[in-house]
């Protein structure tokens, strides 16, 4: 197992039973506001919105879960399901989509290790954190130009997933010149890049990047300083108290019982 990854979930499982939650807001599910969502999915079914391109938390396997779909982010939400007597279906797009899916109710909410920012809540409520992390870079295994985030800025050729922290973080804080940065919408696709020396480094959330250093090879180089700490949570339409309420004690219950802990361990192995 990764300790890195279950400190994660230790520190998230801590900000769940120590506030608040943390939207809070009231109203409103993926067909119209304070409509049963049970009531609203023909079916029996609630529809999960992810990017399942981001290991360990949602990514497609011979054999997932749900379907092809695997990851703790799909283990939490058929919890979620199951809890509701309803049956998850999963709707996978691009990372950058979700936020305008469960908006517009084409889903009921999003679980795809998303951070909940002050950028996000204007559009969408989000659940209590069930998840810490930060971002890292993967570099090459025998990279020692790279240190820490300000390095990238030595002439470095930088990856980042479309839409994630780790875009915002290369292109607002860091700078970094446009023609030095590849955007993809999968961090396996950068991650290849480095191993192929295409590119230096691919800033990403942690518990991704040690996976994916870890199976090619590569090595994880962290900057606590340049990297704050980002809480992931789940979101819903806004004002969907209802489906908000229920994905909180769901939550809740998967923390205080250990099998979030379990997860983390799971899919670390």
């Amino acid at each position: 197992m990764k300790k890195g990854l279950l400190k994660a979930v230790a520190l998230g499982a801590a900000a769940v039973m120590s506030v608040a939650a943390i939207a809070g807001c009231a109203g409103g599910n993926k067909a119209e506001n304070n409509a049963d969502v049970a009531n609203d999915n023909a079916g029996n079914k609630i529809i999960m919105g992810t990017n399942a391109a981001f290991q360990p938390f949602e990514f497609t396997t011979t054999s997932g879960i749900v379907g092809e779909f695997d990851g703790i982010d799909v283990a939490i939400a058929k919890q979620i399901a199951d809890d509701m007597g309803m049956e998850l279906e999963i709707a996978d797009m691009e990372f950058d989509g979700l936020i305008a899916a469960v908006s517009t109710g084409k889903v009921d909410f999003v679980a795809a290790g998303m951070t909940a920012n002050d950028e996000r809540r204007k559009n969408v409520d989000f659940s209590d954190t069930y998840f810490t992390a930060a971002q890292v870079m993967v570099v090459a295994a025998d990279n020692t130009d790279i240190t820490k985030a300000e390095d990238l800025k030595n002439n470095k050729k930088v990856g980042v997933v479309l839409g994630y922290t780790g875009d915002s973080i290369v292109t607002e804080d860091l700078e970094i010149p446009e023609d030095k940065i590849t955007r993809a919408n999968r961090g396996l696709d950068l991650v290849q890049e480095v191993k192929n020396g295409k590119l230096d480094a691919v800033v990403i959330d942690s518990a991704t990047g040690k996976a994916l250093a870890e199976k090619n090879g590569l090595k994880v180089v962290e900057d606590s300083e340049a990297f704050e700490t980002e809480e992931y949570a789940i979101a819903v339409k806004k004002g969907n108290t209802e489906l908000l309420d229920k994905i909180n004690t769901t939550l809740a219950e998967m923390i205080s019982s250990g099998k979030m802990d379990e997860l983390a361990i799971q899919y670390n192995e």
